[in-house]
């Protein structure tokens, strides 16, 4: 295994593991969601904080989970074409996608948000509607999203480059 092979494997197990604890989290969405009625016709109070809390679990189940499904190469493609491609061809596609594409991508939403992030944790940002503490949460998971990303970025960069050299080396 090369030094290359090494770092994939190493980002894509800290990917997996995150992607594993966060997949818990569409339990807590389901059960907010299921909440809001009952708090709402039964009990006359909670209701926007239950909605409040869920937004958060479900975006950082979407922010999260777009760099674990990528990790699996799960995420929407349109691979009519791609999936028939021999694999060195395919390498070398996802890797000048990564680099000139994603990468730029990704570090322009990072300087974007940095600041915002930063303010709306500083003042300890709240829930615009409702008051619920934590909306700082929310936008910090920007910055969760493009961390995450670049890490797979680095795994996927790597795993081409150990293909394009040796195509036989294809993950199963």
């Amino acid at each position: 295994m090369s030094a290359l092979d090494r770092i994939a494997e190493a980002i894509e197990a800290v990917i997996d593991r995150i992607g594993h604890l966060v997949a818990w989290l569409v339990l807590a969405v389901v059960l907010l969601l299921f909440l809001q009625h009952p708090l709402r016709e039964y009990v006359h109070a909670g209701q926007f904080t239950a909605n409040d809390i869920g937004q958060l679990a479900h975006a950082t189940v979407f922010m999260v989970g777009i760099a674990y499904a990528w990790r699996w190469d799960s995420q929407v493609r349109l691979d009519i074409i791609y999936r028939h491609m021999p694999a060195r061809t395919q390498a070398a596609i996802n890797l000048v996608g990564t680099l000139l594409l994603l990468l730029p991508w990704l570090a322009l939403v990072a300087w974007h948000a940095v600041p915002a992030v930063l303010l709306s944790v500083q003042i300890r940002e709240r829930f615009p509607e409702t008051g619920t503490p934590g909306y700082f949460l929310l936008k910090l998971l920007l910055l969760v999203f493009a961390s995450m990303m670049a890490l797979q970025a680095i795994a996927v960069i790597a795993r081409s480059i150990v293909v394009i050299g040796d195509p036989s080396r294809v993950r199963a």
